[in-house]
């Protein structure tokens, strides 16, 4: 057996493993049988993302961009930062995805994950938040872990963007908001690193088995 998961997939368990707040067993069962397509908050999310990969783009075109492609609104000022955020980083590769096999008890599973952006000997992920920054959150992720791991790098960044007085009506237009930027979050390679990732996979395998779930996991093709 050789099963591929994502890494969001596995820290969408991790995340309802630790108890965290707001995170359910069924989000889990959604995320690896592909049944979550997103939301308003992860469209706005992905649009700014947009803006950032593709910093070369004729400013001009972006409100009908993503719009198209996110059903999004962002704001001149909002799109400017996201720009500037960008031009600010320099030269960097965006969007590296990677596979890396781990072997377990219950078999062989591929990591695939895809950074958002190489910046030197760094992964720099941009993360769009709509409440106040918890820096500890990011810390106990193991999206930045596995990441380490696969491109066998040591050094992580989440570059923070967070969205004031989002209220749920507003959908996936924020051109009220504001939009704070923060000081880049810094993640560092630890000697038991390695150890920690294989732990969650074992506990995601014993998860799944006992649910009875290996067969909403896609195979390695």
């Amino acid at each position: 057996m050789n099963k591929l998961l994502r890494v969001t997939q596995l820290e969408t368990f991790r995340r309802y493993r630790d108890d965290v707040i707001g995170s359910s067993e069924q989000q889990v069962v959604d995320s690896i049988s592909g049944l979550f397509l997103g939301n308003d908050k992860t469209n706005i999310g992905s649009a700014f993302h947009w803006i950032v990969e593709n910093n070369s783009a004729d400013v001009a075109t972006f409100d009908k961009i993503l719009f198209d492609k996110f059903g999004a609104r962002l704001s001149d000022e909002q799109k400017h930062l996201a720009l500037s955020h960008a031009i600010n980083l320099g030269v960097f590769t965006p969007e590296i995805r990677l596979n890396k096999e781990f072997k377990t008890d219950f078999g062989a599973f591929t990591l695939s994950g895809q950074m958002d952006a190489l910046h030197g000997n760094t992964i720099r992920d941009t993360k769009v938040t709509f409440s106040p920054a918890d820096m500890q959150k990011y810390n106990d992720s193991y999206q930045w872990r596995i990441y380490l791991s696969i491109f066998e790098l040591d050094r992580f960044l989440y570059d923070v963007f967070e969205v004031v007085d989002y209220k749920e009506e507003m959908g996936r237009d924020i051109t009220s908001c504001k939009i704070i930027q923060h000081e880049p979050f810094e993640c560092l390679r630890y000697e038991n690193m390695e150890t920690d990732i294989e732990n969650l996979l074992y506990s995601f395998c014993r998860w799944v088995d006992y649910r009875d779930l290996w067969g909403k996991i896609k195979d390695v093709e």
